[in-house]
């Protein structure tokens, strides 16, 4: 068994945000720890201020006060160059809508962050492929992303976020636009490719039954952190 360990620690994040004289507080405090092999599910209404959260820990946007640590660095005191790097590197994202590159196969989609690493193009297919094996894709692996369905372009994009095995894999509404079925089994792969490889996965959702399956659920509202419940 893989030994845990904090992935990723927010600290007091504030995000303010200003319109002319008004100054709107999306997120007024929130603290967060991630440990590796960990599933983490954040909820909460739109507007609750989770999308923001979530933009934050992932470093795509910084916050007015706080912290955020990945890996032991502060996002805040990364260049931009720096935090890019560590965005490749470290940090693996699965979105509502699957983006697979329409001109690329489903391998060469899931290859293609091995490949921006800097990996041989060989190598990265061969890894590519066996990611596609681990989530039933292996027979779709030369198709064009137009002659699969909708489930199994995502699990091709959760299997593209995780080829890389970064720290961390944030899925912002993975089965938002999946049927109940392809949800399931998108969820499934989600969490087994995530504790296989041991990295920290962070869930953002407003469906509480996805929430559900995750270790730890934490409830955002008005900015605030209201509640965290962890699995025994």
């Amino acid at each position: 068994m893989l030994e845990k360990k904090v992935v990723l620690r927010a600290e007091d994040v504030r995000r303010e945000f200003t319109s002319g004289d008004t100054v709107v507080e999306a997120l007024k405090g929130c603290s967060l720890e991630v440990s590796s092999g960990e599933l983490v599910a954040i909820v909460g209404k739109s507007g609750s201020g989770k999308s923001t959260f979530a933009n934050i820990l992932s470093g795509l946007d910084r916050p007015t006060s706080g912290t955020v640590t990945l890996m032991d660095r502060d996002l805040a005191e990364l260049d931009e160059t720096e935090a890019a790097r560590m965005r490749a590197r470290e940090i693996g994202f699965v979105l509502q809508k699957d983006n697979l590159v329409p001109s690329l196969t489903i391998a060469e989609n899931v290859a293609a962050p091995l490949v921006i690493g800097g990996m041989k193009l060989s190598a990265a297919l061969e890894k590519a492929r066996r990611a596609l094996d681990e989530v039933g894709l292996g027979h779709r692996a030369e198709q064009w992303p137009a002659q699969v369905s909708g489930g199994e372009a995502q699990r091709a994009a959760v299997a593209r976020a995780c080829v890389s095995e970064p720290a961390i894999v944030f899925a912002d509404e993975p089965t938002g636009a999946l049927d109940e079925e392809n949800g399931r089994q998108v969820q499934e792969i989600f969490r087994k490719l995530v504790l296989t490889t041991g990295a920290a996965g962070v869930i953002i959702t407003h469906d509480l039954d996805l929430a559900a399956g995750a270790d730890v659920v934490v409830t955002v509202a008005d900015g605030v952190v209201v509640s965290t419940e962890r699995k025994a």
